[in-house]
């Protein structure tokens, strides 16, 4: 069964764009005016009327124009260029707490929020907090280079994955979106015999993202056509990790096409750039296009530190992890 068969606004087409070929207009969308009145409307009423975040729903606040918006932004993720930074909520105004309610409501009508951690968490604090990288630490705790990778796809990765900015780093921290269309075609060009080990499975890394009982590895490839399209998932940490795990090497193949996968994201013209502000939003179509994020040096203060919130959303399955 196709994922369309569940869910029919998520497409499976791969986003296919260059950097020479995006307009910033298609991703940077400002919030109109009375979107912007909504949701100050709306933080009012939440002063006035407190809910526990998790428990509030859009239909129940005055929200039509932004509902409105939102499906444009929807159809960015889906089909267009496959991600989109919403300009911005005014968290200067706000309480942390205030501004991640209106994240929720603003997630909510692009997709059902979902648990992202086997917990059940569904708003997850991206914050450095001192570790470092391994097959048990995962690099949003840390403040270390994230390279080009699709968010969880050891086990039912999210169609989409977003980001609110409350608090930015002293430096560094620069975010990178890529078409894994785009990369898929030009590894089909270039290195045809590397693709196709990319449709071929891998072992991957759960992160102890599951229940005690349950297998630690799970495996898929990078690329899997589905009926009308096609998806991909990319973390070669999570695989490199897996095969520790394993005990075993990644075969020879394996490797270089994962390498030359990376090195062909790398690549300037394959790939946008930019700097997440606070109070601004980014979705990314999670299927679609891989995301980066470079190191970065962070304030002293905690108070003053980097910190986003991450939210997974999808409206198919069950709202636990694993779908």
């Amino acid at each position: 069964m196709s994922v369309t068969d569940l869910d029919p606004t998520v497409s499976t087409s791969l986003a296919e764009w260059r950097r020479d070929t995006l307009d910033r207009g298609e991703w940077l969308r400002p919030f109109p005016r009375e979107c912007r009145e909504e949701l100050a409307a709306t933080a009012r009423i939440l002063d006035r009327n407190p809910l526990d975040t998790l428990l509030l729903q859009p239909d129940d606040y005055p929200l039509g124009a932004t509902q409105e918006f939102l499906r444009g932004v929807k159809d960015t993720l889906h089909r267009g260029c496959g991600f989109a930074v919403l300009d911005r909520l005014p968290v200067g105004e706000l309480t942390v707490d205030r501004a991640k309610q209106l994240y929720w409501l603003i997630s909510s009508m692009i997709a059902r929020p979902v648990a992202q951690s086997f917990s059940g968490t569904m708003l997850y604090d991206v914050r450095d907090v001192g570790l470092k990288q391994g097959p048990s630490v995962r690099g949003d705790l840390t403040n270390e280079e994230l390279n080009f990778h699709t968010d969880y796809g050891y086990n039912c990765p999210a169609p989409v994955v977003g980001l609110l900015v409350l608090k930015t780093a002293k430096s560094g921290g620069v975010s990178s979106v890529c078409s894994l269309g785009a990369v898929r075609k030009a590894m089909g060009e270039r290195y045809p015999e590397l693709l196709a080990r990319l449709y071929q499975p891998y072992t991957w890394n759960r992160a102890r993202e599951h229940a005690p009982d349950d297998p630690p590895l799970s495996t898929y490839a990078v690329f899997a056509d589905e009926v009308g399209g096609s998806r991909a998932r990319f973390n070669p940490q999570m695989i490199t990790d897996g095969y520790k795990v394993a005990g075993r090497p990644i075969d020879t193949i394996g490797q270089a096409a994962l390498d030359m996968m990376w090195s062909v994201m790398d690549e300037p013209q394959m790939h946008c750039e930019f700097v997440l502000e606070p109070g601004q939003l980014e979705y990314v179509g999670n299927w679609r296009v891989a995301h980066r994020r470079t190191a970065y040096e962070d304030w002293p203060g905690d108070d003053e530190r980097r910190h986003l919130v991450r939210i997974f959303l999808r409206d198919f399955g069950r709202r636990s992890f694993n779908g």
